[in-house]
Formats: C-alpha cells, sequence, structure tokens
C-alpha cells in the first residue's frame, strides 16, 4: 500500500504542476512520470559467508546463469575482512573506521552498536525504499542480531531476518518474518532452502506498481557448514588445496603476531573435512541462484533486473599456516563479486572493486544520489563493454583490522601492511602472488615512502577524500 501511495502522489504532482500546462503537455509529463516508474530496475544481491573465490568452482548454475552472462570481478575485495565491520560497509558504502563498527561484538561492533550509532537510518534500503522500491531482507544481517529480538531496520518492507544461532536438539533456527518469531525445524528443511523458497515466493507474487529490492543472505558456507540432507557426502574424495602458500615452510618473513606452528596432521585432516563440507553446503547456495533467476525469467522479469553474488569476506585455509579470515592476506580480503542484467557486458574484469562500492552502485543503477557520507563509488561504468583503463578507475585502497590491528594498503601491484607493534610487510603481488616473502627490509625507500603516503592518507579518510586518495 505504501508504495502504491507513493506511486500516486507522483502522478497527482504532475497533474497538480500540470494545471496551468496545455493538455498535451499534461498528458507527456504524465507518461513520463509512469515511464519512470515502470523502467527503473528490480535488484537481487545473493550475499553469502565467507565464501572463498576458489570454491565457486562447484557451482555450475552459478557459472552459467551469472559468470556466463554478466561481468566477474577478478579483483573484488573487501575492505574488513570479517564479517559484521564488511556487512555494515555493503549496507553504507563506508570504511568500517567511518561506520564505527569494527568487530562482531560490542564494544568494537555487533547489531547493537550498528543501531545505537543509528548507522541503519541511513543504508541502501533506506535510499531505495524513500525512492519508491519495495525491499525485502532474507537471511543473515548481523552479527549480535540474535533469539528473540523483533527489531526490523528501516528500510525494509518485508523482514525475514535470521536470528543468529542453531539451536539443538534438530538444529532449530528462527527467523524474525516481518516482526513474528517463527521457529523452523533443520532437519526438515535446510535454512538456505528456506531462504530460497521465501525468496521465489515473493518474486512471483510480485506485481508491476514497482521495482523491488532483494537482499538475500544465505548463512552457507560459514562454519559448521550445514549441508541438506540430498548433499550429504558430495566431494567426499576432493582433497584439500593446497597452494604454494598452504602450511607455509618459512614464516620469518611474517611478524610476531601472524606467525604460528605448523598444522599438525589432525589440523589439516579436519580442515579438509571442513573444506568438503563447504563445498557440499554451497549447493544448497547454487539451487538459490537457480530458482531465483528461473523465477524472474518464468515471471517475465529477468531482462529487467541486476543479480549481483558476492561474499562479506574471503578464507584462509591453511595459508600462511592460519585458518580464519581478518588478515590483510589475499585469500582474507579476496572475494567473488559476478553481476548480471540489463547491458551487462559478458566479460571479466581486473578493475579494483570493494565492497565501499556496492551500495553506491545499487544507488545508481536504482536513479538514487547516495548520500555524501559514502566513502565508496559506483563501479556501474566497469559494466558495459567501454571502461576506464585500470590506472583511470582506481589504483589502491585501504583494508583495516582491528584486533589483531592494522592497516594496509592493496594497489594494483602491492600489498602493503603496518601493524600496531610497529611490524611491516610488504609483496610485489606480481612476482609473488602467494605472498611468501615480504619485501620491506629491502625494498627501495623511495617505493615505500609513496605507499605509506598514501596510507596515510586512506586510513583517517572521509567521503570524496577516500576516492581522491584511492587514485592516487
Amino acid at each position: 500500500m505504501t508504495k502504491i501511495y507513493r506511486g500516486i502522489v507522483g502522478v497527482v504532482l504532475v497533474l497538480v504542476v500540470g494545471l496551468s500546462l496545455p493538455p498535451a503537455q499534461v498528458e507527456r509529463s504524465l507518461a513520463q512520470e509512469i515511464s519512470v516508474q515502470q523502467q527503473r530496475p528490480n535488484i537481487v544481491f545473493i550475499f553469502t559467508d565467507d565464501l572463498d573465490t576458489g570454491s565457486v568452482s562447484v557451482m555450475p548454475k552459478l557459472e552459467s546463469l551469472l559468470i556466463e552472462e554478466g561481468t566477474t570481478f577478478n579483483n573484488a575485495f573487501v575492505t574488513d575482512p570479517l564479517c559484521c565491520p564488511s556487512r555494515a560497509t555493503f549496507l553504507r558504502g563506508q570504511y568500517s573506521h567511518n561506520t564505527k563498527i569494527a568487530g562482531n561484538s560490542p564494544p568494537d561492533g555487533g547489531h547493537a552498536k550498528f543501531q545505537r550509532l543509528g548507522l541503519d537510518r541511513s543504508t541502501v534500503a533506506t535510499w531505495l525504499d524513500d525512492a519508491g522500491y519495495d525491499t525485502i531482507y532474507l537471511g543473515k544481517y548481523m552479527n549480535g542480531y540474535g533469539s528473540g529480538t523483533h527489531y526490523i531496520p528501516p528500510g525494509w518492507d518485508r523482514w525475514f531476518g535470521w536470528l543468529g544461532h542453531y539451536h539443538s536438539p534438530g538444529g532449530e533456527y528462527r527467523l524474525n518474518e516481518n516482526g513474528r518469531i517463527k521457529s523452523y525445524d533443520l532437519d526438515q528443511i535446510h535454512d538456505t532452502d528456506l531462504l530460497k523458497e521465501k525468496a521465489v515466493n515473493f518474486i512471483k507474487g510480485h506485481r508491476a506498481e514497482g521495482p523491488f529490492f532483494m537482499y538475500l543472505a544465505p548463512n552457507a558456507p560459514h562454519t559448521p557448514a550445514y549441508v541438506a540432507k540430498r548433499h550429504e557426502g558430495m566431494f567426499s574424495d576432493r582433497p584439500l588445496p593446497r597452494p604454494p602458500a598452504f602450511n607455509e615452510e618459512d614464516i620469518s618473513d611474517k611478524p610476531e603476531i601472524v606467525r604460528r606452528p605448523k598444522l599438525s596432521h589432525k589440523e589439516i585432516k579436519d580442515l579438509g573435512n571442513l573444506y568438503r563440507k563447504r563445498l557440499a553446503a554451497l549447493q544448497s547456495v547454487d539451487g538459490m541462484v537457480n530458482d531465483v533467476v528461473s523465477a524472474l525469467r518464468d515471471t517475465g522479469q529477468l531482462d529487467e533486473t541486476y543479480v549481483m553474488f558476492a561474499s562479506d569476506n574471503g578464507y584462509l585455509f591453511g595459508e600462511h599456516r592460519r585458518v580464519e579470515k581478518s588478515l590483510a592476506y589475499e585469500e582474507s580480503i579476496r572475494i567473488p563479486f559476478i553481476v548480471r542484467g540489463p547491458g551487462v557486458a559478458t566479460q571479466k574484469t581486473n578493475h579494483l572493486v570493494i565492497n565501499n562500492d556496492f551500495a553506491p552502485t545499487v544507488a545508481e543503477l536504482a536513479g538514487v544520489a547516495p548520500p555524501s557520507f559514502v566513502d565508496g563509488k559506483s563501479f556501474a561504468p566497469l559494466l558495459g563493454i567501454e571502461k576506464p583503463g585500470l590506472g583511470e578507475w582506481r589504483t589502491g585502497f585501504l583494508v583495516e583490522h582491528v584486533t589483531p590491528t592494522y592497516q594496509a594498503l592493496r594497489t594494483n601491484k602491492y600489498t602493503y601492511v603496518e601493524w600496531s607493534g610497529g611490524a611491516k610487510e610488504l609483496y610485489d603481488l606480481s612476482e609473488d602472488p602467494y605472498q611468501l616473502r615480504s619485501r620491506h627490509n629491502t625494498a627501495d625507500p623511495v617505493l615505500i615512502g609513496q605507499l605509506e603516503s598514501q596510507l596515510a592518507v586512506l586510513r583517517n579518510c572521509v567521503g570524496e577524500q577516500c576516492r581522491a586518495a584511492e587514485t592516487s
């Protein structure tokens, strides 16, 4: 009803303004207003949890329906590789030093802090909702959005927020469904499947009164990587990948805070089991991609819908002897990011794209001007065949984290890290893509000075200052 009301208001305004115009001009103005309402695209965002870039290779529907039909960003990254800070950045387009969401729980971060600071009063959801979009959220929201809460963040017309835990026995889980708490049994319906069903039902029931924005956030493949019964046992013979950085032999070049003993045989075995479970859990996500795209096609909405796919961070599977995210190494900060939709070229691009860019991109595609506090920039210019050169787009960006505390600069060629205790790292990614040997102590001082200077500006930048510093 709210959306219908907004549409009526827009038409009435055209009529009122047009009272002083000739009838033909009034008719044209009314037609233009209706055309604008009809032409704005739908936007669907499928947002996975802890998905590393390598694991998308086991998702054939993602490959055929999104990768082969759209733009894949080979160099997509998050600017704080941890769930809650990254999710805050996706929603608001800011570095975490500006959102002040620097952890998963108080006092550094979490849902309660996001709400208390009033950050949820201006997000990509509120921007689009105010512009007449029908908005729907399904799945994981923020760490700390917990059991029993009836809170619905501003900007969401329909809300199906996961309440943060699986409960024993039976793996019960709960959703806040538009203010009502509902419980489900994981043995009866896998949570990814439940979210998919709700998403498909919404798409099939959507009417042409206006465009919609869907934020679809499954928990998979996050640990413990629950697998739907139909996918149990898949990938049982798949070996754990062991790239050159796996269980790195010599980590004397790494800061003391990063060093740890080599992974034991048992740790590697357990990690392999988790890896295989994650691949199996991703099959439900692949089915989600298939059914969402199919529902859009069946309802005649696919050609007017942007479908985006990403993750909140990557994951280290034994690289540099680590099993986690939160570090500035490639496996942790790099994410899959794919977009298909109207006018989107089928291509793979090497331009640096960050999660700060998501909100302003969605805003531009929806015809909405984002607030001035946004640090990122729209990557819509990269979706077509004609695009700016690598050096004209973005040459570097900030990676930051609180525990452990560091700030890093990731450029087209280098990763430069400054740790709170004074330690530093420098990797030439063109020569050492696996980051096996830090060159900080032997690098050209002029190069070090340039990287230090760019990082110094980025660590405290705001808005336009960030965008300028990223191309220096």
